[in-house]
Protein backbone atom coordinates (compact mmCIF):
# COMPACT_ATOMS: atom_id res chain seq x y z
CA UNK A 1 0.00 0.00 0.00
CA UNK A 2 3.01 2.34 0.84
CA UNK A 3 4.56 1.88 -2.38
CA UNK A 4 1.32 2.41 -4.13
CA UNK A 5 0.88 5.26 -2.59
CA UNK A 6 4.21 6.68 -3.19
CA UNK A 7 3.59 5.85 -7.28
CA UNK A 8 0.47 7.76 -7.29
CA UNK A 9 2.22 11.19 -5.69
CA UNK A 10 5.15 10.47 -8.26
CA UNK A 11 3.54 10.57 -10.87
CA UNK A 12 0.59 13.17 -9.31
CA UNK A 13 3.15 15.66 -9.03
CA UNK A 14 4.14 15.81 -12.56
CA UNK A 15 0.78 15.61 -13.86
CA UNK A 16 -0.35 18.73 -11.90
CA UNK A 17 3.03 20.50 -13.07
CA UNK A 18 2.11 19.71 -16.64
CA UNK A 19 -1.79 20.50 -16.98
CA UNK A 20 -0.34 24.38 -15.21
CA UNK A 21 1.82 24.58 -17.81
CA UNK A 22 -0.69 23.77 -20.09
CA UNK A 23 -2.76 25.93 -19.02
CA UNK A 24 0.53 28.94 -19.16
CA UNK A 25 1.30 28.18 -22.68
CA UNK A 26 -2.45 28.81 -23.79
CA UNK A 27 -2.29 31.79 -22.57
CA UNK A 28 0.76 32.90 -24.37
CA UNK A 29 -0.91 31.24 -27.39
CA UNK A 30 0.40 27.85 -28.45
CA UNK A 31 0.23 29.86 -32.49
CA UNK A 32 2.54 32.23 -31.48
CA UNK A 33 5.09 29.55 -29.42
CA UNK A 34 5.24 27.65 -32.64
CA UNK A 35 5.75 31.06 -34.79
CA UNK A 36 8.39 32.01 -31.77
CA UNK A 37 10.45 29.06 -32.39
CA UNK A 38 14.33 29.38 -33.28
CA UNK A 39 15.39 29.92 -36.88
CA UNK A 40 18.40 29.48 -36.83
CA UNK A 41 19.92 26.00 -37.58
CA UNK A 42 22.75 25.77 -35.10
CA UNK A 43 20.71 25.51 -32.45
CA UNK A 44 19.23 22.52 -33.51
CA UNK A 45 22.67 21.08 -34.41
CA UNK A 46 23.46 21.96 -31.01
CA UNK A 47 20.94 20.41 -28.96
CA UNK A 48 21.89 16.72 -30.47
CA UNK A 49 25.72 17.46 -29.70
CA UNK A 50 24.32 18.44 -25.60
CA UNK A 51 21.80 15.53 -26.09
CA UNK A 52 24.68 12.53 -27.03
CA UNK A 53 27.35 14.56 -24.27
CA UNK A 54 26.49 12.68 -21.58
CA UNK A 55 26.20 8.44 -22.56
CA UNK A 56 29.35 8.82 -24.90
CA UNK A 57 31.09 10.67 -21.86
CA UNK A 58 30.19 7.82 -19.93
CA UNK A 59 30.47 5.34 -22.09
CA UNK A 60 34.47 6.67 -22.81
CA UNK A 61 34.18 6.28 -18.47
CA UNK A 62 33.15 2.69 -17.94
CA UNK A 63 35.29 1.68 -20.90
CA UNK A 64 38.27 2.51 -19.24
CA UNK A 65 37.32 1.71 -16.06
CA UNK A 66 35.69 -1.85 -16.63
CA UNK A 67 35.81 -3.44 -20.07
CA UNK A 68 36.36 -3.05 -24.24
CA UNK A 69 34.66 -5.37 -25.11
CA UNK A 70 32.70 -4.75 -27.98
CA UNK A 71 28.94 -5.70 -26.37
CA UNK A 72 29.52 -2.31 -24.52
CA UNK A 73 28.45 0.52 -26.84
CA UNK A 74 26.91 4.10 -26.10
CA UNK A 75 23.48 2.50 -26.82
CA UNK A 76 23.28 1.21 -23.25
CA UNK A 77 23.66 4.36 -21.53
CA UNK A 78 20.93 6.38 -23.44
CA UNK A 79 19.04 3.11 -22.23
CA UNK A 80 20.59 4.04 -19.18
CA UNK A 81 19.46 7.82 -19.22
CA UNK A 82 16.13 7.11 -20.12
CA UNK A 83 14.98 4.56 -17.10
CA UNK A 84 16.76 7.94 -14.70
CA UNK A 85 14.88 10.03 -16.78
CA UNK A 86 11.42 8.90 -16.99
CA UNK A 87 11.27 6.36 -14.08
CA UNK A 88 13.23 7.50 -10.78
CA UNK A 89 16.71 8.27 -9.96
CA UNK A 90 19.43 5.74 -10.14
CA UNK A 91 16.56 2.92 -11.75
CA UNK A 92 19.60 3.26 -15.25
CA UNK A 93 22.39 2.54 -12.77
CA UNK A 94 20.36 -0.47 -11.42
CA UNK A 95 19.93 -1.36 -15.06
CA UNK A 96 23.61 -1.10 -15.80
CA UNK A 97 24.78 -3.26 -12.99
CA UNK A 98 22.63 -5.92 -13.81
CA UNK A 99 22.83 -5.73 -17.73
CA UNK A 100 26.48 -5.99 -17.40
CA UNK A 101 26.73 -8.29 -14.80
CA UNK A 102 24.61 -10.61 -17.06
CA UNK A 103 25.40 -9.84 -20.48
CA UNK A 104 29.34 -8.79 -19.85
CA UNK A 105 29.81 -11.61 -17.36
CA UNK A 106 31.63 -9.51 -14.99
CA UNK A 107 32.70 -9.59 -11.43
CA UNK A 108 29.91 -8.06 -8.92
CA UNK A 109 31.82 -6.74 -6.46
CA UNK A 110 34.35 -5.16 -9.14
CA UNK A 111 31.21 -3.40 -11.16
CA UNK A 112 29.45 -2.65 -7.86
CA UNK A 113 32.52 -0.86 -7.00
CA UNK A 114 33.00 1.30 -9.93
CA UNK A 115 29.33 2.17 -10.71
CA UNK A 116 28.94 3.46 -7.17
CA UNK A 117 32.37 5.05 -6.99
CA UNK A 118 31.68 6.54 -10.26
CA UNK A 119 28.15 8.22 -9.14
CA UNK A 120 29.29 9.64 -6.39
CA UNK A 121 32.91 11.27 -8.53
CA UNK A 122 29.93 12.49 -10.86
CA UNK A 123 27.78 13.73 -7.76
CA UNK A 124 31.07 15.61 -6.80
CA UNK A 125 31.43 17.64 -9.98
CA UNK A 126 28.43 18.34 -10.19
CA UNK A 127 28.85 19.59 -6.90
CA UNK A 128 31.97 22.35 -7.99
CA UNK A 129 29.88 23.41 -10.30
CA UNK A 130 26.84 24.07 -8.88
CA UNK A 131 29.03 26.24 -6.05
CA UNK A 132 30.62 28.03 -9.29
CA UNK A 133 27.17 28.72 -10.27
CA UNK A 134 25.74 30.01 -6.98
CA UNK A 135 28.63 31.78 -6.57
CA UNK A 136 28.32 33.87 -9.85
CA UNK A 137 24.35 34.00 -9.06
CA UNK A 138 25.40 35.85 -5.90
CA UNK A 139 27.73 38.48 -7.43
CA UNK A 140 26.53 42.18 -7.32
CA UNK A 141 24.30 43.04 -10.45
CA UNK A 142 24.19 39.02 -11.49
CA UNK A 143 21.43 36.38 -11.86
CA UNK A 144 17.58 36.85 -12.13
CA UNK A 145 16.66 33.52 -10.17
CA UNK A 146 12.35 33.38 -9.26
CA UNK A 147 11.53 34.39 -6.05
CA UNK A 148 10.54 30.07 -5.13
CA UNK A 149 14.23 29.20 -6.09
CA UNK A 150 15.46 31.55 -3.79
CA UNK A 151 13.67 30.45 -0.63
CA UNK A 152 14.91 27.18 -1.17
CA UNK A 153 18.24 28.12 -1.41
CA UNK A 154 19.72 26.52 2.19
CA UNK A 155 17.60 23.09 1.23
CA UNK A 156 19.39 23.34 -2.40
CA UNK A 157 22.51 23.86 -0.75
CA UNK A 158 22.48 20.95 2.06
CA UNK A 159 21.26 18.92 -0.64
CA UNK A 160 23.99 19.50 -2.77
CA UNK A 161 26.35 19.02 0.18
CA UNK A 162 24.92 15.26 0.61
CA UNK A 163 27.90 13.71 -1.90
CA UNK A 164 30.64 15.09 -0.23
CA UNK A 165 31.22 12.66 2.46
CA UNK A 166 31.02 9.83 0.60
CA UNK A 167 33.30 11.05 -1.84
CA UNK A 168 35.48 11.93 1.06
CA UNK A 169 35.41 8.28 2.58
CA UNK A 170 36.16 6.72 -0.84
CA UNK A 171 39.24 8.94 -1.76
CA UNK A 172 40.67 8.34 2.22
CA UNK A 173 39.66 5.11 2.49
CA UNK A 174 41.22 3.52 -0.03
CA UNK A 175 41.16 -0.34 -0.90
CA UNK A 176 39.13 -1.00 2.22
CA UNK A 177 36.11 0.89 0.49
CA UNK A 178 36.99 0.50 -3.42
CA UNK A 179 38.90 -1.15 -5.76
CA UNK A 180 39.81 2.07 -7.45
CA UNK A 181 42.94 3.76 -7.82
CA UNK A 182 43.20 7.24 -6.54
CA UNK A 183 44.46 7.90 -10.35
CA UNK A 184 41.42 6.21 -11.51
CA UNK A 185 39.42 8.44 -9.24
CA UNK A 186 41.05 11.28 -10.26
CA UNK A 187 40.47 10.70 -13.94
CA UNK A 188 36.88 9.55 -13.25
CA UNK A 189 36.50 12.88 -11.31
CA UNK A 190 37.79 14.88 -14.25
CA UNK A 191 36.19 13.99 -16.86
CA UNK A 192 32.87 14.30 -14.63
CA UNK A 193 33.81 17.66 -14.13
CA UNK A 194 34.51 18.66 -17.88
CA UNK A 195 31.69 17.27 -19.15
CA UNK A 196 29.33 19.32 -17.03
CA UNK A 197 31.43 22.62 -17.47
CA UNK A 198 31.29 21.45 -21.57
CA UNK A 199 27.47 20.89 -21.32
CA UNK A 200 27.27 24.04 -19.28
CA UNK A 201 28.88 26.41 -21.77
CA UNK A 202 27.24 24.78 -24.71
CA UNK A 203 23.66 25.08 -23.36
CA UNK A 204 23.91 28.95 -23.13
CA UNK A 205 25.53 28.66 -26.53
CA UNK A 206 22.42 27.70 -27.56
CA UNK A 207 20.01 30.00 -25.65
CA UNK A 208 22.56 32.60 -27.33
CA UNK A 209 21.88 31.43 -31.06
CA UNK A 210 18.11 30.58 -30.04
CA UNK A 211 18.07 34.47 -30.60
CA UNK A 212 15.17 34.59 -27.76
CA UNK A 213 17.71 36.39 -25.13
CA UNK A 214 19.17 39.57 -26.16
CA UNK A 215 22.64 39.66 -23.67
CA UNK A 216 25.03 37.08 -22.71
CA UNK A 217 23.92 37.32 -18.99
CA UNK A 218 20.80 36.12 -19.69
CA UNK A 219 21.78 32.90 -21.26
CA UNK A 220 24.06 32.28 -18.41
CA UNK A 221 20.83 32.73 -15.52
CA UNK A 222 18.88 30.51 -17.51
CA UNK A 223 21.31 27.53 -17.79
CA UNK A 224 22.22 28.46 -14.12
CA UNK A 225 18.65 27.84 -12.83
CA UNK A 226 18.03 24.32 -15.13
CA UNK A 227 21.70 23.18 -13.77
CA UNK A 228 20.57 24.33 -9.91
CA UNK A 229 17.12 22.32 -10.21
CA UNK A 230 18.76 19.36 -11.83
CA UNK A 231 20.54 19.06 -8.74
CA UNK A 232 17.77 18.34 -6.25
CA UNK A 233 18.05 15.24 -5.21
CA UNK A 234 14.62 12.91 -5.84
CA UNK A 235 12.31 15.29 -7.21
CA UNK A 236 10.34 13.86 -9.95
CA UNK A 237 9.21 16.34 -13.22
CA UNK A 238 12.34 18.58 -12.61
CA UNK A 239 11.89 19.32 -16.50
CA UNK A 240 8.72 20.34 -15.96
CA UNK A 241 9.53 22.78 -13.28
CA UNK A 242 12.41 23.73 -14.78
CA UNK A 243 9.80 24.87 -17.86
CA UNK A 244 7.49 26.91 -15.37
CA UNK A 245 10.09 28.03 -13.60
CA UNK A 246 11.41 28.94 -17.01
CA UNK A 247 8.32 31.46 -18.29
CA UNK A 248 7.92 32.91 -14.62
CA UNK A 249 11.71 34.03 -14.97
CA UNK A 250 10.77 35.34 -18.25
CA UNK A 251 8.34 38.10 -16.59
CA UNK A 252 10.67 38.97 -14.34
CA UNK A 253 13.00 39.65 -17.00
CA UNK A 254 10.59 41.18 -18.91
CA UNK A 255 11.49 39.00 -22.18
CA UNK A 256 9.56 37.88 -25.46
CA UNK A 257 7.46 34.94 -23.53
CA UNK A 258 6.19 32.76 -26.22
CA UNK A 259 9.89 33.11 -28.05
CA UNK A 260 11.31 32.14 -23.98
CA UNK A 261 8.38 29.28 -24.00
CA UNK A 262 9.52 27.58 -27.50
CA UNK A 263 13.52 27.31 -26.50
CA UNK A 264 12.51 26.00 -23.25
CA UNK A 265 9.65 23.52 -25.08
CA UNK A 266 12.36 22.49 -27.32
CA UNK A 267 15.01 21.81 -25.21
CA UNK A 268 12.55 20.07 -22.57
CA UNK A 269 11.20 18.14 -25.27
CA UNK A 270 13.62 17.05 -27.68
CA UNK A 271 15.76 14.66 -25.48
CA UNK A 272 13.16 12.88 -24.20
CA UNK A 273 11.43 12.33 -27.20
CA UNK A 274 14.99 10.82 -29.08
CA UNK A 275 15.65 8.86 -25.97
CA UNK A 276 12.21 7.04 -26.25
CA UNK A 277 12.23 6.63 -29.69
CA UNK A 278 16.25 5.24 -29.74
CA UNK A 279 14.68 2.87 -26.66
CA UNK A 280 11.97 2.01 -28.83
CA UNK A 281 14.24 1.09 -31.99
CA UNK A 282 16.97 -0.74 -30.00
CA UNK A 283 14.40 -2.91 -28.07
CA UNK A 284 12.62 -4.06 -31.49
CA UNK A 285 15.87 -5.01 -33.28
CA UNK A 286 16.52 -6.85 -30.15
CA UNK A 287 13.22 -8.27 -30.50
CA UNK A 288 13.36 -9.35 -33.74
CA UNK A 289 17.19 -10.52 -33.11
CA UNK A 290 15.58 -12.71 -30.44
CA UNK A 291 13.14 -13.87 -32.34
CA UNK A 292 15.59 -14.81 -35.44
CA UNK A 293 17.63 -16.63 -33.10
CA UNK A 294 14.84 -18.80 -31.90
CA UNK A 295 13.61 -20.19 -34.40
CA UNK A 296 17.63 -21.31 -35.47
CA UNK A 297 17.45 -22.81 -31.98
CA UNK A 298 19.49 -20.20 -30.44
CA UNK A 299 19.73 -18.78 -27.00
CA UNK A 300 18.05 -15.15 -27.23
CA UNK A 301 20.25 -11.85 -26.97
CA UNK A 302 19.76 -9.85 -23.88
CA UNK A 303 21.91 -7.32 -24.81
CA UNK A 304 19.25 -4.25 -24.06
CA UNK A 305 16.65 -6.35 -22.11
CA UNK A 306 16.11 -4.90 -18.64
CA UNK A 307 16.76 -7.02 -15.38
CA UNK A 308 13.64 -8.85 -14.41
CA UNK A 309 14.70 -6.92 -11.03
CA UNK A 310 13.43 -3.60 -12.05
CA UNK A 311 9.99 -4.35 -13.32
Amino acid sequence: MHKRWLAILRWLFPAILFLMLVRSMSKIGWLEVWEARPENPLFYLLQIVIYVLLPVSEWIIYRRLLTTDRRLTPAVFFQKRYLNTMLIEYSGEAYFLFWARKTLEMDHKRLMHVIRDSTLLSGAAGLVMLWITLLVFVLPGSGNLPEFLTKWQRPMLTAALLPVIPCLVIVFGGKLVTQMTHREMAWTFFMHLARSIINFLLEVLGWWLSGALQELTQCFDFVAMRFVLSRLPVVPGKDLIFLGAGLEMSGVMDLSRPRVAAVLIIMTIFPQTVDFLLVMMTRLRSALMNSGRRRRGHSPDTLFQPDPDLR
